[in-house]
């Protein structure tokens, strides 16, 4: 239990002792606050460019105020600025004092690029705004997971960048509810050796919520990370389905980036059904603890295949595009760092920097 508290990331340390009241014993809990805090900033980097001409850069900043009332609330806002700019704002509320069950009020405001595809040819880019609300209720599941249900409403549009001028710019209304489950056993929430990590979430858009048609969308990734020595294998993959599609480019699933399809640029490639599946391999090298310039150094490799599907009837592994990538990783005091080079059937290529935790 003492264990438990100090993983809250709430206290510096945390202490117990045994008492007695009348014929009944038991622990007593005693922590300290942290100095620092209760707010907490971090920032993160990331740089692609495949030099030919396509680049994106976005900076990105994660503000979390802890212990926000006496049942131990959260208020956390992400910001990002860049190619694909976001703010996002959830406020967690524990209901009880051991924290199991919650409500979440959520705010997100969103812009990215989506290509739209015919068969193997590209017909269009969009730029997508997206904003929307919602509320969520869930309970943790001990220290390994989270189950939550939810409602959200939004708005969306997308405006033609290139393409046929007699393509539509899309305004779409967006309602509906959910259901998701997450499991998390990481060692380490940036550069695991052990664990697994999966997630599985059935999204309903519904015109009774204000959406423009309903659809069901069923989304899955899972991912297994194993270490013998200073060598780590990791086995991914992740499988997103519209069950019913409505067309809209907001609800396509966007392909490409690290690990995702590294040769490809982020959100290349896009559509109403997306799949990848990956094998990582990467060495750990140099000490941790030893000083601040005495860092762990990971030299990976990836092998990765997957390709979005404008129909369910099209999804085949005959299809899937072939990536890999090489890459340098440092876990350092301010987080993560990577470099990367990604390489796709045909010669196509990206390169990729990321530095600090990018929410």
């Amino acid at each position: 239990d003492a264990s438990s508290l100090y993983g809250l990331n709430t206290f510096e340390r945390v202490g117990y002792r045994l008492v007695s009241e009348g014929e009944r014993d038991g622990v007593e809990f005693v922590g300290s606050s942290k100095p620092w805090g209760p707010n907490y900033l971090v920032f993160g980097l990331s740089l692609q460019d495949d030099f030919e001409g396509s680049t994106a850069f976005n900076l990105s900043a994660r503000m979390t105020r802890t212990a926000v009332n006496r049942l131990g609330a959260e208020w956390r806002n992400d910001l990002q600025l860049g190619t694909q700019p976001r703010l996002r704002s959830e406020f967690y509320q524990p209901l009880s004092f051991d924290s199991r069950v919650f409500v979440a009020p959520r705010i997100s405001l969103e812009q990215d690029n989506f290509n739209v595809f015919d068969s193997e040819s590209r017909l269009a880019r969009y730029r997508t705004s997206d904003i929307e609300a919602g509320l969520d209720l869930g309970r943790e599941l001990g220290s390994w997971g989270e189950a939550r249900v939810g409602i959200f409403r939004g708005h969306g549009r997308a405006a033609l960048k290139t393409g046929s001028p007699e393509l539509p710019d899309i305004d779409a209304d967006a309602g509906g509810y959910f259901a998701r489950l997450a499991v998390d056993t990481f060692d380490d929430g940036q550069i695991p050796r052990n664990g697994a990590r999966a997630q599985i979430q059935w999204i309903k858009s519904s015109s009774t919520l204000g959406a423009e048609n309903d659809a069901d969308y069923l989304e899955s990734s899972v991912s297994l990370v194993r270490s013998f020595g200073r060598h780590s294998f990791e086995v991914g993959a992740l499988m997103n389905i519209a069950l019913e599609d409505t067309g809209l480019v907001q609800n396509f699933y966007p392909l490409g980036g690290f690990l995702r399809l590294s040769g490809l640029a982020r959100g290349e490639i896009s559509g109403p059904h997306a799949g990848v599946a990956r094998l990582v391999y990467y060495r750990r090298s140099g000490k941790a603890g030893g000083g601040l310039f005495d860092i762990p150094v990971y030299l990976g490799a990836s092998l990765e295949a997957g390709n979005v599907w404008q129909s369910r009837s099209d999804i085949d592994l005959r299809s899937t595009i072939a990536n890999g990538s090489l890459f340098l990783g440092l876990d350092t005091f301010f987080g993560p760092v990577y470099l990367a080079a990604g390489l796709a059937e045909g010669g196509r290529s990206n390169f990729y920097l990321s530095v600090g935790t990018v929410p």
